[in-house]
């Protein structure tokens, strides 16, 4: 996990938390829609971020970006998986010499 970035530590946490919370909370909720539908809306806010991404507004391209990577996030949690997971992987191909897939 980036250390920059400690609030993503805790916003993993709370995803954890949240898939044993009642669904009046808004994260748990948001799990309880399954991988199906967090991949629609992970896919919705992913052309949202394409079409913002042909505009010049800087500002709503990442706060588009930010939504995409919000479901994201979710969706590998839904799957058992975290960041770390996926960084792990960009980690090996670095190492692998498959550096086409990591820059």
């Amino acid at each position: 996990m980036p250390k920059d970035f400690p609030f993503l530590k805790k916003f993993e946490k709370k995803i954890e938390e949240a898939k044993s919370l009642d669904k009046n909370n808004r994260l748990a909720r948001k799990l309880s829609l399954g991988p199906y539908q967090l991949a629609k809306k992970m896919g919705e806010e992913s052309v949202e971020m394409v079409i913002a991404s042909g505009k010049e507004c800087d500002k709503d391209f990442l706060e588009e970006s930010a939504d995409v990577f919000y479901y994201y996030m979710l969706a590998l949690h839904d799957r058992g998986y975290s960041l770390k997971d996926v960084l792990l992987i960009l980690k090996d191909r670095d190492k692998n010499g498959k550096k086409d897939k990591v820059y």
